[in-house]
């Protein structure tokens, strides 16, 4: 592709705009020439791939840790202190990027947080117990502890995978052309489900192949054949775990061609030459412009005879120069009406992480990513499951069966294993994926925010229903399963997704990382406080009815937040049939007269008869109160009209 800025001096190429509202405009067009770039979204997917992968492992490998290495005198409740590890690590990692982001910029953080993943990988993949000491009674001592050094490769992991939710949200929020960001972010996001799945299946497929490899039965148990049994464990286990590599390889691979955020060197650095230089290096734009034989940024400046549009970014005025935190305290706080609402920005980042708090907390609720919470649902009929620790007579250690989902019903590791598999894949995955693909189908055919309220209203009826079945039956699997699955497809259609999306595109660039990284760290101290819970009150039916019940107020108090305090982020189309759409505008010059005018804002060319003011504002009052209909197409709102970037220089 020919690239127009190879080789010039871009300021050289600006320097006719005389100011940063055209500048910041021109930036903007030059990124909406793009459309929907693939190569964006597979930056953006196989990063986050790899991070939901390697989150999901852990419970996936729990089942093989507890049969090969027994909590007996190690650690007590070992899987919860591994996934409360794995937890708080995340928090910090989202704090930390995220503000990171912000300061140092976003190129210097790409792949970074996938670094972080390799290694935890393989630290995890390469633990062992060390050397082993059988005494005269038949007891074995080891040098090392197996559980310490996967904790500690946990947290490390749980550091990367945290890491990883900003800057992935960065990345494809700011360079999206806006007609495709929603779209790029739901397409984004939805590769969780994808990698959860792929845990699984690669679970099931190391299994089969492990066991035929080593003459293993899969109704052996593990007395018959205890040394062929634990390899394949062994096996089975570490290529799980081993894989996440591949995605985060091909993902570092990847973000090493993508340049800083333009609109970091514009509302951050304040260098409005790098921004134009970095958007059209990695745009489409230039064949347009070379193909219409004009220049980049002829279209941007005002007709002749016109006025020059007004600069409203004060980035032409001399501003207080104040610390980065009193001036992030200070927009927070800031009072008055905002283009995209009457509240606080401080009030919608505390409601959208107070959602994104409620929601995590309701969606472990349902312990599908727990073999034995599985258990519970999967057999709502057998006798009763409580905890994971229950043994079977004549043992001496509670704990050697803890790797069973159903302690009261014994069973070999294979078929635990392909048990857990494919009970999974049966509630849990059809449901995940389904909904992120009919996210992709709708998201410019309903407003998010109102998807969101619709969709954790929805699952509030469902956690009743469900909870009053597992409560006064005790049985209905058939029921129950259906829900749950139904349930998965409304979490992975509203909330799970929607506040990723709603968090990258919330905030001004210049607190954007920061505040993504605290509503996303909110949301999982929620998994973090549920965990523990869960584990105190057990996996039963009546306990996990309970739960289900509990849910339910939880979500009207997150549908309510959403109604009250977020923000609209997309707006009715204004034109219908308009060329381009979302694979971007072409760049060729246009004749002004005086039906047209030019918008410094966006270089969206208006017909003015078409555009009263009276019209408009009654158009802006729809926005604002219509229901997103399906019939209806909805176009995202520029980053810089939902959040007007602050006018303090910050440092």
């Amino acid at each position: 592709m020919a690239n127009l800025w190879r080789g010039i001096d871009p300021r050289q190429n600006v320097g006719y705009l005389q100011n940063n509202a055209l500048r910041t405009a021109q930036m903007i067009k030059i990124i909406d020439a793009g459309g929907f770039r693939w190569r964006l979204l597979a930056v953006g997917a196989s990063g986050f791939f790899a991070t939901s992968y390697g989150f999901i492992t852990n419970s996936v490998i729990k089942p093989a840790l507890y049969y090969l290495y027994p909590p007996c005198g190690r650690l007590d409740n070992a899987g919860m202190v591994l996934d409360e590890l794995t937890l708080v690590a995340m928090v910090i990692g989202m704090l930390a990027a995220g503000h990171l982001a912000d300061r140092w910029g976003r190129k210097k953080l790409y792949g970074f947080e996938l670094t972080i993943l390799i290694i935890a990988t393989l630290g995890v993949v390469q633990a062992s117990e060390g050397f082993r000491s059988q005494y005269a009674d038949g007891s074995y001592e080891y040098t090392m502890d197996i559980y310490s050094w996967i904790a500690w490769w946990r947290m490390l992991l749980g550091l990367g995978i945290g890491a990883e939710y900003p800057i992935v949200s960065i990345i494809t929020a700011e360079w999206s052309a806006t007609k495709s960001r929603g779209r790029m972010l739901a397409s984004v996001f939805a590769v969780q489900p994808f990698a959860r799945l792929l845990a699984y299946g690669v679970l099931l497929a190391a299994l089969r192949v492990s066991s035929a490899k080593n003459g293993l039965s899969p109704d052996a148990m593990e007395d018959d054949a205890a040394f062929t049994a634990k390899r394949v464990a062994d096996q089975v286990w570490r290529w799980v775990a081993g894989l996440a590599l591949v995605p985060a390889v091909l993902a570092i691979g990847l973000r090493v061609t993508i340049p800083e955020s333009p609109r970091y060197y514009a509302d951050i650095v304040r260098d409005m030459a790098q921004a134009l230089a970095r958007a059209a290096r990695y745009s489409s734009v230039s064949d347009a412009v070379e193909e219409s034989g004009n220049k980049v940024g002829d279209d941007a400046l005002p007709a002749a005879g016109t006025a020059e549009p007004k600069d409203n970014s004060n980035n032409n005025r001399p501003k207080e120069t104040v610390g980065w935190f009193a001036g992030a305290w200070h927009y927070l706080n800031q009072s008055g009406p905002h283009q995209c609402g009457p509240h606080t920005p401080g009030r919608r980042l505390a409601a959208l992480s107070t959602i994104w708090f409620l929601t995590d907390t309701c969606w472990y609720i349902l312990s599908l990513d727990s073999g034995s919470g599985m258990s519970t649902q999967w057999r709502l009929d057998s006798p009763v499951i409580n905890s994971t620790l229950a043994s079977i007579p004549g043992q001496s250690c509670p704990e050697l069966n803890s790797w069973r989902s159903d302690p009261s019903h014994p069973k070999s590791i294979y078929h635990e294993f392909e048990g857990q598999s494919v009970s999974f894949m049966l509630i849990d995955s059809i449901g995940s994926v389904l909904g992120n693909l009919a996210l992709i189908c709708l998201i410019n055919r309903i407003h998010r925010r109102h998807l969101l309220i619709a969709t954790l209203l929805g699952l509030g009826l469902l956690f009743t229903i469900a909870g009053a079945i597992v409560i006064a039956t005790g049985t209905g699997v058939t029921e129950v399963k259906v829900l749950f699955g139904v349930m998965q497809f409304l979490f992975s259609l509203g909330p799970r997704t929607l506040v990723m999306i709603l968090g990258a595109e919330m905030f001004p660039t210049v607190y954007r990382g920061t505040f993504y990284g605290v509503a996303a760290a909110v949301g999982k101290i929620g998994a973090i406080v549920i965990r523990p819970i869960i584990g105190r009150t057990g996996k039963g039916q009546v306990a996990l009815g309970a739960r289900l019940l509990v849910a339910v107020p939880l979500t009207l108090v997150a549908a309510w937040l959403a109604a009250k305090q977020l923000p609209l982020v997309q707006k009715p189309r204004e034109r219908e049939g308009e060329t381009g759409g979302e694979e971007g505008p072409t760049y060729a010059a246009q004749e002004s007269d005086e039906g047209e005018r030019e918008r410094a804002d966006g270089g969206v060319v208006i017909d003015a008869a078409a555009t009263a003011e009276g019209e408009d504002l009654n158009r802006r009052e729809r926005t604002q109160t219509v229901l997103g209909v399906l019939g209806q197409k909805l176009e995202d709102m520029k980053l810089e009209e939902i959040a007007p970037n602050p006018g303090l220089d910050v440092i």
